[in-house]
């Protein structure tokens, strides 16, 4: 899994206090309400910072991010 622990973490936090059960490679993680725009801008730090990279606000958008799949796709193109 590239996703590094820190972001994984936030997403199980935040699944946990909704009451979400593990988190699935391909569920989408804002209709279960694990991310929404004030927690992305949250998750995207945790990325920038765990990651050593720079997530540009042209690439802040639900597609980016909407699963644990597409998140590490994205990391995976972004990544040094």
């Amino acid at each position: 899994m590239l996703l590094p622990k820190e972001a994984h973490d936030f997403l199980n936090e935040n699944a946990r206090r909704l009451g979400v059960p593990a988190l699935q490679p391909t569920e989408d993680l804002f209709a279960l309400g694990v991310l929404d725009s004030f927690a992305l801008v949250d998750f995207i730090g945790v990325l920038e910072q765990a990651c050593n990279i720079r997530v540009p606000d042209s690439d802040v958008s639900v597609p980016n991010f909407q699963t644990l799949e597409t998140i590490e796709g994205y990391l995976e193109k972004h990544r040094g």
